[in-house]
């Protein structure tokens, strides 16, 4: 799947300070970074809910008279379903079902406890843990690293 979205950070911080920012913050996130002279290529871990992905990005660095601007550049989106929390959510939704049509269906009346534990566990194991990392969490990040964050900007 193709993707150009663009995303920006300003901060206080000369480029080469900037640089080491995001390969610090390219660490901690588990992310692949490629260093060139100003910027580079990140393969960046990303989680959309029940889809989960690398997105590959062009990162450019720049002065400003304020420090300096990194632009991250998403050029491919690869993502795929979390098929484990699928089935999890297919049998919780089953169990759910049974919860809702007892009353209607009295022979359901013994599936009624077995129904309960499986709409439980698929919140407790997905719906509960459903999170969210994106290309503009992973330069507020850097910004974190460098503690001069001013601005985070997006475009698409």
């Amino acid at each position: 799947m193709e993707d150009t979205s663009q995303h920006r950070i300003e901060l206080d911080a000369t480029p080469q300070e900037a640089l080491l920012s995001l390969g610090a913050a390219a660490e901690l996130w588990g992310a692949d970074w490629q260093r060139e002279s100003s910027g580079g290529t990140l393969q960046l871990p990303v989680v959309r809910g029940l889809w989960r992905g690398i997105e590959r990005c062009r990162v450019s660095v720049s002065p400003t008279d304020a420090g300096s601007t990194i632009e991250l550049t998403v050029e491919e989106s690869r993502h795929e379903v979390n098929r484990a929390a699928v089935v999890v959510l297919i049998f919780g939704g089953l169990g759910g079902l049974i919860v809702a049509l007892w009353p209607f269906f009295p022979g359901l009346m013994p599936l009624l406890p077995v129904a309960v534990v499986l709409t439980l566990v698929a919140w407790l194991l997905v719906v509960a843990r459903l999170r969210s990392s994106h290309p503009e969490d992973f330069l507020k990040l850097v910004g974190e690293i460098d503690n001069t964050s001013s601005t985070v900007d997006e475009d698409n």
